[in-house]
């Protein structure tokens, strides 16, 4: 969870992320779990992360560059000889995406909302331009309001002649046990040059996510982490992390998410859609550290109301003659 980092152009969307996940802390068996993050960078890349750094700081963030040795002095455990330094950021941590979710639920429940498991959307619904409603295998749904939030299957769900740039990627998590556990100080991070990121589990074991690829059949996709993957993670964490020479491999897995061209998601209405339909989708991998701002929005667009953030970055006129064959990027490269 780091929404300053990239949401840092739209820091009112990462002031209403952030306070989020600390207001909902304790909701069911929610917990929000706060550490630090360092993002490291090379000698190329200091000159325009200390400006960031200097930037989120003069706007009031927790936020501040540190060079190599003091990230090594912060943290003991890193040996970054091979990087210029790191952003150090101080408002960032992570949550569990199951207690997360059930917590969700849970509350919606407790405020009517219902939940239909196990029932697949065939078809939208649609009279005179005006939503009517879902065709499920269960029968029928009556509806004045359809939000299509299916990932990569959103544009499988969308009515004919509409439609949304989204592409579908493949992406890959890898666990490692060090020689021994990480302490309750080890923060969150990133090499973007490497395209991998990292975060410490509870019981002192090290998560390690990269690898994104786009892919043309993401149902055919294996969900296990490849043999090359793995290699890669063993001969790179060693490099700046102390302690991994001879770490086990705990598991791994795959996983298909779905990309928007710029990396924000897309939270609007589709140009030419029937009234009454709205898709929330291209969250890049980060769709629980949006996940606050998908609700007000999708209520700004329906009702006209105003959140406390600015929805435009989430608007589908932004990519007005951009198709599905765009060129993906990485929340890597933010």
């Amino acid at each position: 969870m780091a929404p300053t980092l990239f949401f840092n152009d739209q820091l009112d969307v990462a002031h209403h992320a952030n306070a989020f996940f600390r207001e909902f802390d304790g909701t069911a068996e929610f917990s929000f779990t706060e550490r630090e993050r360092i993002d490291i960078v090379t000698e190329g890349e200091a000159t325009e992360a200390t400006q960031l750094a200097t930037r989120l700081a003069d706007e009031g963030c927790p936020v501040r560059y540190l060079e190599a040795e003091d990230v090594s002095e912060q943290f003991p455990q890193f040996d970054l000889e091979e990087f210029a330094g790191a952003v150090l950021y101080e408002d960032t941590g992570w949550v569990d995406p199951y207690t997360y979710a059930t917590a969700l639920q849970t509350t919606a429940m407790a405020r009517g909302a219902t939940f239909e498991l196990d029932v697949e959307v065939t078809d939208i619904r649609v009279d005179n331009d005006q939503i009517e409603g879902l065709e499920t295998d269960d029968g029928t749904v009556d509806a004045d309001v359809v939000v299509i939030a299916a990932g990569w299957r959103t544009r499988s769900l969308l009515p004919d002649d509409i439609d949304v740039p989204i592409q579908p990627y493949r992406t890959q998590i890898v666990v490692l046990e060090p020689e021994t556990s990480l302490s309750d100080e080890f923060p969150l991070g990133r090499v973007g040059t490497e395209h991998v990121y990292f975060r410490p589990e509870h019981n002192g074991d090290l998560l390690v996510g990269g690898s994104h690829h786009t892919t043309d059949d993401p149902r055919s996709t294996s969900t296990d982490a490849d043999e090359s993957f793995r290699v890669e993670i063993a001969d790179l964490v060693p490099e700046f992390i102390r302690g991994f020479e001879d770490a086990d491999l705990v598991n791994g897995w795959a996983g298909v998410d779905v990309a928007s061209p710029d990396t924000s998601p897309i939270i609007d209405s589709p140009a030419n859609a029937p009234e009454g339909l709205v898709v929330a989708t291209g969250f890049n991998g980060l769709g629980i550290m949006t996940s606050p701002v998908v609700g007000p929005t999708v209520r700004a667009r329906l009702t006209g109301s105003e959140p406390e953030f600015s929805t435009e970055p989430f608007a589908t006129d932004r990519f007005e003659g951009v198709g599905v064959d765009f060129d993906y990027i990485s929340t890597s490269d933010i």
